[in-house]
């Protein structure tokens, strides 16, 4: 209708249109209702000079006002319709919808939607029924005959799943449907690609001599992202296209388990190239921190590949040949490794001196790492069972030694190694001991400072070959290997050239090796991906991807993963792409692995006899219900236009005046009166100046904040027993909203669950300890290395993410001297539920060039704290004063020691420096005495 996307279900209504003028004419002639006047009579003469008078016709704006209400009303019973549809089936009768909902469809899943609607409007127009498949077998399609309502119900409730269509099963239902019925139309919702069988159903489609119809998307190139690699030095990986559409620059990122983005690339596709490379190269602590590749401004499952790398800890399995491995550990081969290996990986031992029995069973164990220190010979059932291991990913570690540089087995060895060893040093020996040379940049070690007084006495040598240099990550200043290493398919084979005791060389007792060690063992697989176990290992469903490739709950639908030897993982409609497994350990199962390759759905493919049709964009929207609306509001506005020319709404007017002026006056009132909701408002604000109170950070996780109420109440009654300080009851903040100031010290406990405060509230946050405020954060997992260690717990993690917002000086353990030690009870610790993490606090001793920054040292307390002991935990009682929790270990002194260190906290916030000055010193040393 002159060129706008409106059509008329009634067209004819319209005519009605052309009677407009005589409305017109008959509202011109109809004078208004004339006014009426109150008597008495003196007012009518009070009015008489007035020159205002009753028009003998309706006014003009009136007249139009109730020409358009006319209009609409004629408009609204021809049933306009936005964005009309033309008729899409070819004939009247049944109709057969078969969709293609998998992950390809994800996109552009609002237009097929639409389409599929638009055909059942169609069936209901004819009165026929509506046959739906979907080829994803959805079992709400039941491949039976619906009525159009009922198809459209379902239609408008479907979503696309995240994995391919089965077109070989749907070509099989479709033969049983048509062996029952024969539709007269058949429509094929494509979503473009060629998969699997896409033949076999276009030939089974067209077995049927009815109407054929195929509707295809818009052309556009769909992405896949598959066979992601750590490798040493970068992250690197592959993305299909499905259509080669010439130079391309596809955005790609790299996220971690937050969902925060760590890196991103770029891949670049050029002419009619379908599959290109891209890498990420960042540092290994980041790259592996790295759960989630996706391409950039794409919504679907393809376009994400999961990693089950992430930071989680790596499970290794020490073997060595020694027979005194178990009798005496300090001479073990593996003492130095494992001490290496604790902080940052979970090692598992064999019970059994049998090296072939101890390889099968830590195998079984699903480690992602195996290191055989001076392990030689294997026998071949253990080679080759270690090698297929390696293969499908896992990592295997050798160090040298007596027996490995005597054995003549040279498999599972990354290079060729001549018999015996290289001494360096000693009165038979011209050449001296030799140090460690700089690590280059293809190396993992790249980075690492090499120590200097590192040096190597005996070494394992190897054979010149072409590949050597390629294979090799350390070497020593007269450039002979150290370490080597070599890459069998998804896994790696590293050969230590010095043996894992202090008998070759002194590295074993540096921190290098600790971080050599960490640094390869994170090349490393997740143990949960060998599926060389010789039992089944059934995983549930942690989290899985939808259609548009974001995270979701997983339904009752989704079946546990189910791991075995032999058996390769891959997507069903029972397991979605996702992570399968525990938070401290998951499976990724991805939508493309391997080779897999997208393809376009060819023109070829499709015979002449079907139609080819573009989905709808837009859906049809009837306008009726709308129009009458607009219709019913202008009655309303006639009807008020009728009551103010009458003269109605001045009698209204004096009546709403008396009633406002009413409401005023009771408004006056209530103001002026006490207020007792803006005293309840203001009281807690009033009691926190009036009164000292302990406060603590409301997390949002109730467990959490009820025990830090419960702790800082227990703190509370122990300060008010054995102090003169006698506080209010503890409160819990808001640090979005609430004001701070009002508390000297408040209790910040840290839970992975809980949400990251925004800027703004860290700026608050940060504008506090400036202002003389202190912060106790509490990770409560009692790792006391988690501000400089090489692992962090998710607690710390999230205190570091929160951190970062702030502007804090550098921190340090509580000192020997330091206040808090002394602040009220002689203390060298300071325990919590938990015994051992340290009390960080901020660096005491300033340099000059420290002075400007903008968080100082005021009185000498630290405006931050940060322990990992769960303080509150141990500070936790009931109503009765009784414990909520043990302290672990069991020990009532710790308890009481946690007690004490709460009140040296609260009188360190309280008095600053006080008790550092010299008047103080006698009565110390007393007490130091006693």
């Amino acid at each position: 209708m002159f060129g706008l996307p409106i059509a008329f279900a009634t067209p004819w209504i319209l005519t009605a249109l052309l009677s407009l003028p005589v409305i017109w004419w008959l509202l011109r002639l109809t004078p208004p209702k004339p006014q009426a006047e109150v008597f008495p009579p003196t007012r009518i003469l009070a009015r008489l000079r007035d020159a205002e008078e009753t028009p003998a016709q309706s006014p003009w704006w009136l007249t139009l006002l109730r020409l358009t209400l006319a209009g609409i009303i004629i408009l609204a019973m021809a049933g306009p319709i936005l964005n009309p549809q033309d008729q899409i089936l070819q004939a009247d009768g049944q109709t057969l919808v078969v969709m293609d909902d998998g992950w390809a469809s994800a996109e552009d899943w609002e237009n097929k939607r639409n389409t599929a609607l638009a055909i059942a409007d169609e069936a209901a127009a004819s009165g026929s029924t509506v046959i739906l498949e979907s080829t994803t077998a959805n079992r709400v399609w039941s491949g039976q005959p619906l009525s159009p309502d009922e198809a459209k119900d379902i239609i408008a409730a479907s979503e696309p799943r995240p994995y391919e269509p089965d077109h070989a099963a749907t070509a099989a239902r479709i033969s049983l449907i048509k062996q029952s019925t024969t539709p007269e139309n058949i429509v094929f919702l494509s979503d473009g690609l060629n998969h699997t069988s896409t033949e076999e159903l276009i030939a089974e489609l067209e077995a049927t001599d009815r109407n054929r119809q195929v509707f295809l998307p818009e052309p556009k190139t769909q992405f896949a992202v598959r066979t992601i690699r750590n490798e040493p030095t970068e992250l690197t990986g592959e993305i299909a296209r499905s259509r080669a559409a010439g130079n391309e620059n596809i955005p790609v990122l790299a996220l971690d388990e937050e969902g925060l983005v760590i890196a991103r690339t770029t891949a670049s596709f050029s002419g009619s190239e379908q599959i290109t490379r891209f890498s990420i190269e960042e540092p290994l602590e980041l790259r592996n921190q790295v759960t989630r590749i996706e391409v950039g401004n794409v919504s679907h499952a393809a376009a994400v590949q999961l990693l089950d790398e992430g930071n989680q800890r790596r499970l290794v399995g020490l073997i060595s040949g020694e027979k005194f491995d178990q009798s005496q550990p300090l001479l073990s081969p593996l003492y130095y490794i494992s001490r290496a290996l604790e902080p940052f990986t979970d090692i598992r031992r064999s019970g059994d001196a049998n090296v072939a029995a101890s390889v099968r069973e830590l195998i079984n164990q699903r480690v992602s790492a195996l290191v055989l220190a001076d392990v030689g010979t294997l026998d071949e059932e253990t080679s080759d069972r270690l090698a297929t291991w390696v293969e499908e990913g896992g990592m295997l570690i050798r160090f040298a030694g007596p027996r490995l540089g005597g054995s003549v087995d040279r498999s599972l060895l990354p290079v060729d190694i001549r018999p015996g060893d290289r001494r360096l040093g000693g009165a038979l020996s011209w050449e001296t001991p030799k140090a460690l040379a700089p690590f280059e940049r293809n190396s993992p070690f790249f980075g690492l400072e090499p120590p200097k007084d590192v040096l190597v006495n005996k070494q394992l040598l190897a054979l010149q070959e072409v590949a050597l240099e390629e294979k090799t990550w350390a070497v020593l200043e007269d450039g002979t290997p150290l370490v080597t290493a070599e890459q069998l398919s998804a896994g790696w084979i590293v050969l230590f050239h010095v043996s894992s005791d202090a008998e070759w060389s002194n590295l074993p007792l540096s921190g290098t090796f600790v971080e050599m060690l960490r640094r390869t063992i994170n090349l490393s697989r997740s143990g949960l991906g060998q599926n060389t176990q010789e039992t089944e290992v059934s995983l549930p469903p942690l989290r899985v991807l939808n259609a548009d490739g974001t995270f979701v709950p997983p339904d009752a639908d989704v079946r546990p993963l189910i791991l075995s030897k032999g058996v390769t993982k891959s997507v069903s409609q029972g397991n979605p792409p996702g992570f399968y497994g525990l938070s401290d350990g998951y499976e990724a199962l991805n939508l493309f692995e391997g080779d897999s390759e997208l393809a376009k759905l060819n023109a070829s493919l499709l015979p002449l006899s079907f139609q080819r049709e573009a989905y709808l964009s837009n859906k049809s929207f009837p306008l009726s219900v709308w129009l009458f609306v607009i219709a019913a509001v202008l009655l309303i506005a006639d009807c008020i236009a009728m009551l103010w020319m009458a003269g109605g709404l001045k009698r209204i007017s004096t009546k709403a005046l008396q009633a406002s002026a009413s409401l005023l006056l009771v408004a006056t009132v209530i103001s002026v009166s006490p207020q007792e909701s803006l005293a309840q408002e203001t009281d807690v604000d009033i009691a926190s100046v009036l009164k000292t109170r302990l406060a603590y950070v409301e997390t949002g996780v109730e467990t959490v904040d009820r025990i830090s109420k419960a702790g800082l109440f227990g703190l509370t009654q122990f300060l008010t027993t054995r102090t003169a300080l006698e506080p209010g009851e503890p409160i819990g903040l808001d640090v979005a909203t609430d004001e701070l100031s009002f508390y000297s010290l408040i209790y910040w406990p840290i839970d992975p669950n809980a949400p990251i405060p925004t800027p703004e509230t860290m700026a608050r946050v940060d504008a506090y300890m400036k202002e003389g405020g202190s912060i106790l954060f509490d990770t409560r997992d009692q790792i006391s290395g988690a501000l400089g260690g090489t692992s962090a717990s998710p607690a710390a993690r999230t205190l570091q993410q929160i951190l970062s917002g702030l502007d804090i000086p550098p921190l340090e353990p509580v000192p020997e001297d330091h206040v808090l030690t002394k602040s009220f009870y002689l203390l060298n610790e300071f325990p919590g539920r938990f015994a051992g993490g340290d009390l960080w606090v901020e660096v005491s001793q300033r340099d000059a060039e420290d002075e400007g920054r903008p968080v100082r040292v005021g009185d000498g307390v630290s405006s931050i704290m940060i322990t990992s002991n769960d303080m509150a935990g141990a500070w936790a009682v009931d109503s009765n004063l009784r414990p909520l929790f043990p302290t672990i270990p069991p020990d009532p002194t710790q308890r009481n020691y946690a007690f004490r260190s709460g009140v040296n906290l609260m009188m360190y916030v309280l008095t600053g420096n006080y008790k550092s000055d010299q008047v103080h010193l006698p009565e110390l040393l007393e007490r130091l005495g006693q």
